[in-house]
Order: structure tokens, then C-alpha cells, then sequence
């Protein structure tokens, strides 16, 4: 893309409709009379009151709890330089979209018009009572010092300057993993940085902190290098001086060499491929400088072979990117009510994104990369910013060390933990998370023995690694020793479970032939047969859990699912209590948990087999904690459509009501009916007493085609298909699930185990 284009996109995309990046949403129902009188007046006399004789209501009665202030004189814009508080709030708002998408963190930007630092601080404080945080943006150095300085000290609320810690946060996670690949330690590497303002002095500090020794450490200026010699000749201010070096003077080519890091916070393309072949063996280069680095990682690539890179693009590994840090150290400050943000905190944050860089990444991250194999390793150094894992690890070690170190109150200090807190920040990715994590807790208590019948796909292999991590379950990897190895070494993962591959274990020839064609000899599988399609994957794995040497199964990643589930029907079988299976889909959409059933089972069901369908998925809702309310969805309300009724579907209300006569359920009706209570008001006779969370089509078509609507469309997450009518523990999966997805139907799969192992109790 040509710079002209791509500028007339940015422009574009800055001025579609609405204007700007960022905007105000009511949070509260506003329509009607008595929502509009709580909304504003008198209603809002109350809080007001409240809040007059106990200030920290604010938090319980306002948004304040989760609002951060952007603030900006525009003296340091992105590089752009001294462009003014107006020209630079594009960028202001630019932060408050990032806070919003990353964290879930209110934004107002504000841009202060002046460069005098007691008016500037003045104004801070003046408007600093309707904020939970402080984020400061976008000051030119030296004043950005004092600015913090003196807010942190004088305001009771979290107070950041990012440009000056971000960088320095983010890159001492990628300097502390680039030495573990490197092999280095710490304490003996020298340092080099271009550049001397605000983000690279932070950097230096943070360094040194990390254990950087200060005597290792060289900074660069426009001028050279800081020396002792400049520092005597009134050369630097009292910031630079702090880390002059007793050298002879020279400039960056001269410091460069011999350095084990050079760290860039400069200007585009002052760094040649000479002066990069001078540094240490396996150097580490961060060349932050943007768009352009001080070096490009071609130049570095075509004179070391053993150097690690980063930049701060995206269109290169290792992006150093600020949007790792503030949005959750924002998010772990503001959770716990924090005074300040200490150096503590930032150094939590340094050490959660390290740690997490170690992690399996998911498979939607590397999807958001195109699909690119990401490990730990020199290409990746540190957690990439779609990685919705950042959120949870950062933000939960921030306000753990904000904890620690005393700067929240008292009442927080003593209701803080830690677990619940990681789930609190959990649901804020997403309802399905939050319930999903309660499944895995419970699965966790007793750990059941779970199949994956694919062992050696990537999906399947990552996600047994990541419950066996999680102690969710004891996978049972199904397939060749060798190539499940060969899958694991290729995707960098290091873990033991058990590994069984069909055509050479015993029991195909034996136990499970000889199983298999007593319960199918009548089907016309002789014995022979028997251990033919015992070959098969699904077949023996079935057989596992039908004989006791498996808890339950799980499959169908890498084919149609009937090839997966006609196994496990003809050897596992249906319950003693159930007419058929019925597949059902949990989905959260708008912040609200619902089921929909059968979206994969019955073709075109009968009555009897629809009251079952209804039957069946509302067991499903009661095990996720829902009290179901069943709606029979049609194409009219109640028969209405005398030429058309739904005969087959008021049939199947009566049959649900005979096999289930507690459960709340009506029909046929149409959707919206089945879901709005204005519409449900027009029908006094309706039992369902709101709406709806169960729903139920009336064929296999439009409940398929509902659930991938409301999946593409909705922004619905789906999760299932969960079988209910299985006499075991069986669950099939889809072939774009990603680790996330097997996760969960393991999870799901092993809690099903548990409940039918207490029944047999």
C-alpha cells in the first residue's frame, strides 16, 4: 500500500459517521417517564446525597470506578512533535479506544491548552474528582517529569505517564526473555539506548531495576554519548545527568560496540548494519523508533544471523506495543481502588507479560497473525495485543501487587483474592468465559480419564497440554506414538499423558473385538469386522469408554461428525430414559445465556421426538444453573394461521408436558414473542412469565440456520454441540473449533462423567 493511500484510508476511516473514534452510551434504560425521573430529576437527588456524606459512594452510585482521563497538551505527539493540544486529539481519542476494546475502561480525553507546568497541574487537579485514573499522554520531556511527579503526589487516584512507562514495561518483558533465549544474565550485559527523552529515560530506570547494572548502562543523545565530561560542562539537565557514565565521549557507533542490547527511542534509520556487526554475540535489538526504526530487521538480518529483533510495527515479530501495558494497569489499579501506581505494580506488569509469552498461544491469536506458528522463541519474545490472555494475567498481577504494597484501603485489602478476582476479569471477555470457568472448576474436583480421538491434530494436541495444565482432565491421546511426538515437537509442547494407538493395542484383537460383536452380531458385525473397524479411532475410543477404561469422549475435529457419533451410538447407545440424542448449543449474546436445540441431530422430528428435543435441552440449561423457559418457535403464534397450523408442534407441547410436568414451557410461537415481553402481554394464557431461554425449532434447518445467524451476525459465542441422551459421556466437536472450543467440551465432557459416575453411587 502506497503512503498516499494509506493516508487517505486513515483519513477516511477518521471522518466516517460519527466523527471521531470514541462516544457516550447510556448504561441505564432511559424510556419511560419513571426511568427518565431516577435517571436525572428528582431521582438523582438521592445519590447526590449519598455521595455528600460518603465521597467513596461516588464509585457505587457513578462511573468514576471505571473512568480514566487521557490527558494531553499535545507538546510530544506520536513522533508528530510539538503539534498542539487540538491537533493532537486525534490520538487522544485514538488511547480511549484502545482502553475501551483491551480493559472495558470509560475514556474522556482531555486536551489542556498550555504549556506552563503549574497551570498545566492546576488544571489536572481541578477536574481530577470525576476520574478513577490519570493517564497522561503525549508531554514533551523535561516537563512530563515534574507533571507526573507532582500529580502522583498530590491526587489519591492512579496517576501514569505511558509514554514515559509503557515502553519501558513492555520492552523489560521482552529484555527478560530475549537473555533466556540468549542465554545471558542480567547483571553482566551492557545496555545501550538512542534517544534520552521521557520513554527512554523510563527505560533506563526500569533496566536497571530489572538488574541492569548502571555502570553497563550507555545513553545516547542527539549530542553522543551522556558522559561525565558533558555533565561537568553544564551540558545536561538534572534527568540526563542522573545517568552519565564516566567515558571517554563519542557517539552511538562508538557505544554500540561490544553491547549485548541496544534499545531505540530515537529517530528512524541513525543505525547501520556496520555499527550492528560490532555488537556482542546473540545481541538483542529493540528498535522502537516509529514508523520508521533506527534500523530496518533486513539491515540487522543481512549482517547477524544471530541477532533478535523487535520493533514496534506489526508487520515484524516482536511488537513493542504500549497497548500491552496501560489498558491493564489501568484495569488492575482502578479494580482495587488504587491511591497511585507504584513501581511495584510496573514491574508486575513486567513480569505477568513475560511469564505469559511462555504460554501456548491460542489458536484466535495466531488467526488474527495469518494463522503464523507462534512459540516462545526469538520471533516471540512477548504476548502479542490480541492475545485476550494480557487481560487477565497483567491486571490481576497489578492489583495483586497494589495489594501488597498498601495503596488501596483496608476493606479491599482484606476482600481481595486473587482466584476471584482472575475470574471477575475472565466474564469481562465474554459471558461464555465466566460460565465456562465455573464448568472447569467443578471438572477440576474430580478429574476424569477424557478421549481425543484425533491425538496427533494441533488443536487437539494444545488443548489436552492446556487441561492437563488446568488439571481440567487426564487426556487419552488416540493415534501413532510417532507422529503425535513429531505433532508435539513441531508445535514446541513438552507433556505426558497417555497415548494409545488402536491398531497396535491388545484389546483391539481381544476384549473390545469380542465386546463389539456380541453387541452388534445381531447388527451383522462378525468378529472379524469387529477388529477391522476397531481401527478406527472413534470406533476403539467409543469401546474405551463403553467398557470403564475411559470416563467419556471427545471428537470430529478432522471429519463430518456423523463419521464421529455413528460409532459411539452403535457401542455407547442412548440412555435408558432418552427417545433420542438431541444436539444443543449454549450461546451468550447481549449479555444474556440461552439454548437452542436441535441444530444437528433430528432431521425433521415428529411430536413425540420435538417434546424431547424440548425435554432434553432444558436438562442441559438446568446443569449451566438456568431455570429453563421453553418456547416451541414456529412461523405464527398459537396456530394462528388457520390454513397452516402447527399441528405437530402443539402435539409435541402436550407430549413435553406429560414427560416433564414442572417445566415452564409454551408454543408454537413466533420468535419475537418467544423473547419480548410487550409482544408476550398480548397473550394473558402464556406460561412462560418473560423470555424465553430455551428455544426450540421446529426442524433441523431452521435451528442450524438460526444458531450460524446469530453466530455471524449476532456476535452470538456458541458453544456445543452438547449431546444430551448419550448413555456416556459423549461430545462431538466442529471442524474451525479452536483449542479454546476443545477446551470446553472436554470440560464439559468430564463434568457429564462425574454426574453419571454419582448416579451409579
Amino acid at each position: 500500500m502506497t503512503e498516499e493511500q494509506f493516508r487517505k484510508d486513515a483519513l477516511d476511516y477518521h471522518s466516517m459517521e460519527p466523527h471521531g473514534k470514541i462516544t457516550v452510551v447510556p448504561t441505564k434504560p432511559h424510556s419511560t417517564q419513571h426511568e427518565l425521573s431516577l435517571a436525572y430529576s428528582p431521582g438523582v437527588a438521592y445519590p447526590c446525597l449519598e455521595i455528600e456524606k460518603d465521597p467513596s459512594k461516588a464509585m457505587d452510585y457513578t462511573a468514576k470506578g471505571n473512568l480514566v482521563a487521557v490527558i494531553s497538551n499535545g507538546t510530544a505527539v506520536l513522533g508528530l512533535g510539538n503539534i498542539g493540544p487540538l491537533a493532537g486529539k486525534p490520538v487522544m481519542e485514538g488511547k480511549g479506544l484502545l482502553f475501551k476494546a483491551f480493559a472495558d475502561i470509560n475514556v474522556f480525553d482531555i486536551e489542556v491548552d498550555t504549556e506552563d507546568i503549574d497551570e498545566f497541574v492546576e488544571t489536572v487537579k481541578r477536574i481530577a474528582p470525576t476520574f478513577g485514573g490519570i493517564n497522561l499522554e503525549d508531554i514533551k520531556a523535561p516537563e512530563c517529569f515534574e507533571i507526573e511527579k507532582r500529580l502522583v503526589k498530590e491526587l489519591d487516584i492512579p496517576v501514569m505517564h505511558d509514554d514515559q512507562h509503557g515502553t519501558a514495561i513492555i520492552s523489560g518483558a521482552a529484555l527478560l526473555n530475549g537473555l533466556e533465549v540468549t542465554g545471558k544474565k542480567i547483571g553482566q550485559i551492557k545496555v545501550v539506548i538512542s534517544g534520552a527523552g521521557a520513554s527512554a529515560l523510563s527505560c533506563a530506570e526500569h533496566y536497571i531495576r530489572l538488574g541492569v547494572k548502571k555502570n553497563n548502562l550507555l545513553i545516547c543523545d542527539s549530542n553522543g554519548i551522556i558522559t561525565a565530561k558533558r555533565k561537568e560542562g553544564g551540558d545536561l539537565n538534572k534527568y540526563k545527568s542522573k545517568y552519565a557514565r564516566d567515558v571517554p565521549d563519542g557517539n552511538i557507533s562508538d557505544a554500540l560496540v561490544g553491547a549485548d542490547v541496544f534499545l531505540g527511542l530515537s529517530k528512524g534509520g541513525i543505525v547501520s548494519g556496520q555499527m550492528i556487526s560490532k555488537m556482542a554475540v546473540n545481541p538483542l535489538i529493540f528498535a522502537l523508533a516509529n514508523p520508521t526504526p533506527e534500523i530496518m530487521p533486513e539491515e540487522v538480518a543481512a549482517v547477524r544471523e544471530d541477532a533478535i529483533m523487535a520493533t514496534g510495527r506489526s508487520d515484524y515479530p516482536n511488537q513493542i506495543n504500549n497497548v500491552l501495558g496501560f489498558p491493564y494497569i489501568f484495569r488492575g489499579a482502578l479494580d482495587v481502588q488504587a491511591d497511585e501506581i507504584t513501581e511495584g505494580m510496573k514491574m508486575a506488569a513486567t513480569m505477568a507479560l513475560a511469564k505469559l509469552a511462555k504460554e501456548p498461544v491460542p489458536d484466535d491469536v495466531m488467526a488474527a497473525y495469518g494463522g503464523t506458528q507462534l512459540q516462545f522463541g526469538p520471533d516471540y519474545l512477548i504476548p502479542k495485543p490480541f492475545d485476550a490472555r494480557v487481560l487477565i494475567w497483567e491486571a490481576s498481577a497489578v492489583a495483586e501487587a497494589a495489594v501488597k504494597e498498601g495503596v488501596v484501603s483496608s476493606e479491599v485489602s482484606k476482600s481481595f483474592d486473587l482466584e476471584t478476582y482472575r475470574h471477575e476479569l475472565e466474564s469481562r471477555l465474554g459471558l461464555t468465559r465466566s460460565i465456562m470457568r465455573g464448568v472447569i472448576e467443578k471438572a477440576r474436583r474430580y478429574r476424569q480419564r477424557i478421549v481425543f480421538t484425533e491425538g496427533d491434530h494441533p488443536t487437539m494436541l494444545k488443548a489436552a497440554e492446556q487441561c492437563i495444565r488446568e488439571g481440567i482432565c487426564f487426556p487419552i491421546l488416540l493415534g501413532r506414538s510417532h507422529e503425535i511426538a513429531a505433532a508435539k515437537e513441531a508445535l514446541g509442547l513438552d507433556f505426558v499423558c497417555d497415548e494409545i494407538d488402536p491398531r497396535e493395542d491388545p484389546r483391539r484383537k481381544a476384549a473390545y473385538a469380542n465386546a463389539l460383536q456380541e453387541k452388534r452380531g445381531r447388527k451383522g458385525m462378525t468378529y472379524p469386522d469387529a477388529k477391522r473397524v476397531l481401527k478406527s479411532r472413534p470406533w476403539f475410543g467409543s469401546m474405551m469408554v463403553e467398557l470403564g477404561d475411559a470416563d467419556g469422549i471427545i471428537g470430529g475435529i478432522s471429519r463430518d461428525y456423523p463419521d464421529f457419533l455413528r460409532p459411539c451410538l452403535a457401542t455407547i447407545g442412548t440412555s435408558s430414559d432418552a427417545h433420542r440424542v438431541v444436539g444443543t448449543y449454549m450461546m451468550t449474546i447481549k449479555g444474556r445465556l440461552m439454548f437452542i436445540g436441535d441444530a444437528t441431530i433430528n432431521i425433521y422430528p415428529d411430536a413425540r421426538t420435538l417434546a424431547e428435543i424440548a425435554v432434553q435441552t432444558a436438562k442441559v440449561a438446568r446443569r449451566f444453573g438456568v431455570e429453563p423457559k421453553v418456547a416451541l418457535l414456529s412461523f405464527s403464534n398459537f396456530g394462528s394461521s388457520g390454513q397452516f397450523r402447527s399441528e405437530r408442534i402443539e402435539d409435541s407441547l402436550e407430549l413435553a408436558r406429560e414427560l416433564d410436568p414442572t417445566l415452564v414451557i409454551d408454543g408454537p410461537m413466533q420468535a419475537d414473542t418467544a423473547l419480548i415481553p410487550e409482544i408476550q402481554e398480548q397473550y394473558p394464557f402464556m406460561s412462560l412469565g418473560g423470555p424465553a431461554n430455551v428455544l426450540i425449532c421446529p426442524n433441523l434447518a431452521s435451528a442450524n440456520i438460526s444458531y450460524k445467524l446469530l453466530q455471524r451476525l449476532g456476535d452470538a459465542e456458541m458453544t456445543g454441540p452438547i449431546l444430551e441422551g448419550m448413555a456416556k459421556p459423549v461430545h462431538v466437536l466442529q471442524r474451525e473449533d479452536g483449542v479454546r472450543d476443545v477446551v470446553h467440551m472436554a470440560a464439559i465432557c468430564a463434568l457429564d462423567a462425574q454426574r453419571q459416575n454419582r448416579q451409579k453411587l
